[in-house]
């Protein structure tokens, strides 16, 4: 059935109707099976999720919040009041997310119940005596990296009804957002079983871009065969370094105080990820928070062959500390940029001490992207952040840090930011039938209680997004 809207604003081509037939845009001629009027409300393509990580975020549901702890005593008392409202027993352990703030070890370790605290970046955290004897750890105090990644690997997942529930909250909360797709942005071996079922009970309601590391990849391949359900493996991930708050994002000059960051791979390693990726003909995502874990990767990219580098379709994911030189490497190269502007909102202020004023002013160099027609997209890394897509376009185009400080000379327009979440975000994954309204495209679109581009910038998040389409299907309607 074709069905016409009307009466409606498309602010990124300037239409005022569409025409929506088997789930694709189609010209708007008569005749209509039905019409809906949409009472003047602004009309965009749905979003898609440029990096996250959905399940990571559908466990931080269950997850006790340690953002206001400073203390042990503090995240004792979390912990107990988590405990008792979710049931569980005496022994049974707790993670306590956005615990940016470690009591001293032999605090935690005074508490009885196993314990894992995560800092909000994902990069960093501690595993209490309990919790270390529960998981077979061995290393206490603060862990970083690579020894928090491993040791995180030991922890179970939850139950089953509880983690499908969370799940189902978590696709919900995308769609929420207005995205009518999510990135599983490292799809490890672990997660391999836990996918698949929910793949063979249709539990996918959105549609889940997944990434596995090279020495997994062909086994993802044969365990989730494309377009046998809403997950794909859209290509491969590697890691470089750290995150600029835990001062482990690869620099080529040091922090304020001194250090350099932490490089996770060699360069060998990246070159050989970066052929492997070309030899699959698959997309190679890379970790790289710091300028010198994006100059080991651009290096990497740049003994490929043009053709090499065109199959393997680059995407430097954060590319948060880059300066002119490297930009104009990247354009060089034909690499796309995924920026998580919210790091300005969240940790801009500890960047300004960790970085010096010049350096953190220019993090997530948006501006300078476009000014050279390098393609990027912006993302909100959930757990880290909600995925929330229009607050990742809000922190791009403000730049301001939770102290009020405004990070001036990378801004850009709404325009710009609703592009990068739309249009770009379709190149990035290669979609040649997503990210715009126009005929023959597939009917993604969301409808919004106003016009994003006729807001002062400082209200764009004051945008409601009420319905969510996809493929010309209603995934999500707001509630009144």
């Amino acid at each position: 059935m074709k069905t016409l809207y009307r009466n409606c604003t498309l602010p990124l081509s300037g239409e005022d109707l569409f025409c929506v037939e088997d789930g694709k845009f189609a010209p708007c001629t008569p005749p209509y099976g039905a019409v809906c009027d949409l009472q003047g409300a602004c009309v965009l393509p749905a979003f898609l999720d440029a990096h996250s990580h959905l399940l990571a975020y559908a466990l931080s549901l269950l997850q006790a919040d340690g953002a206001a702890c400073r203390t042990a005593a503090d995240y004792a008392a979390l912990v107990q009041t988590f405990a008792a409202a979710h049931g569980l027993s005496e022994n049974a352990p707790v993670t306590c997310k956005n615990a940016d703030l470690f009591p001293p070890a032999e605090e935690l370790d005074a508490i009885p119940r196993p314990i894992h605290l995560q800092a909000r970046s994902g990069h960093a955290g501690m595993f209490n005596a309990a919790a270390r004897r529960l998981f077979g750890i061995q290393k206490a105090g603060i862990l970083e990296e690579t020894d928090y990644l491993t040791a995180t690997k030991r922890v179970p997942m939850p139950e089953g009804k509880a983690l499908r529930a969370a799940f189902c909250t978590a696709q919900e909360n995308y769609f929420v957002g207005g995205m009518t797709l999510a990135q599983e942005g490292y799809l490890s071996e672990e997660m391999f079983p836990l996918y698949r079922a929910l793949c063979d009970e249709g539990a996918l309601r959105i549609d889940v871009a997944a990434y596995p590391a090279p020495s997994s990849y062909d086994e993802a391949l044969r365990l989730f065969p494309p377009r046998q359900s809403r997950l794909f493996i859209g290509g491969m991930k590697i890691f470089l370094d750290g995150s600029p708050q835990q001062k482990t994002a690869l620099l080529r000059a040091p922090y304020t105080g001194g250090g350099y960051g932490t490089a996770t791979m060699t360069e060998a390693e990246v070159r050989e990820a970066c052929r492997f990726a070309a030899a699959r003909g698959a997309q190679l995502l890379a970790h790289c928070n710091g300028d010198g874990a994006i100059a080991r990767f651009l290096h990497a990219l740049g003994q490929l062959s043009p053709a090499a580098r065109n199959r393997i379709r680059p995407v430097v994911i954060h590319a948060q500390i880059m300066g002119e030189d490297l930009l104009d490497r990247a354009a060089e190269l034909g690499v796309f940029l995924s920026f998580f502007p919210a790091h300005i909102r969240y940790w801009g202020d500890v960047h300004r001490k960790q970085l010096g004023r010049q350096r953190a002013g220019r993090i997530s160099p948006a501006r300078s992207a476009l000014l050279r027609g390098i393609p990027f997209t912006l993302h909100q890394d959930s757990p880290v952040c909600k995925p929330a897509p229009l607050e990742a376009a809000a922190c791009a185009v403000s730049r301001t840090t939770a102290d009020g400080t405004q990070f001036r000379g990378q801004e850009i327009g709404v325009r710009e930011a609703l592009l990068a979440l739309t249009r770009n975000a379709a190149r990035q994954y290669g979609f040649a039938d997503r990210g715009r309204i126009a005929e023959g495209m597939r009917a993604d679109f969301l409808v919004c209680d106003r016009d994003p581009l006729s807001l002062p910038p400082k209200q764009l998040e004051q945008t409601r997004i009420l319905t969510v389409y996809r493929a010309g299907e209603c995934v999500f309607t707001k509630t009144p």
